[in-house]
């Protein structure tokens, strides 16, 4: 019985962590008026525990975000930019 139950509890912990994983956003930022701009929301967005990269592009007016949900959710991610000095189109 103590077997099945460690079996259980070890194939619950693992689909659990199959649950979380990297995730990749595109997000539309509001605000930019310079090149310098979209440089300095990136960096900051790297600065967020588990963002693995963050990738600006000012034509497009939209920065994408690769990082592990499990670490970081969306509305980090929304802080980060407007702690840039910008804001996330919803």
């Amino acid at each position: 019985m103590k077997t099945a139950s460690f079996a259980f509890a070890i194939a619950l912990g693992l689909s659990t962590a199959t649950l979380a994983g990297v995730k990749t956003e595109t997000i539309k930022v509001n605000g930019w008026k310079c090149e310098k701009c979209p440089a300095k929301t990136e960096a900051k967005l790297k600065t967020v525990q588990g963002v693995e990269s963050a990738s600006a592009d000012r034509e497009k007016n939209q920065v994408v975000v690769k990082y592990d949900d499990s670490k970081t959710k969306r509305a980090d991610l929304d802080k980060a930019i407007a702690d840039s000095g910008f804001t996330a189109s919803k």
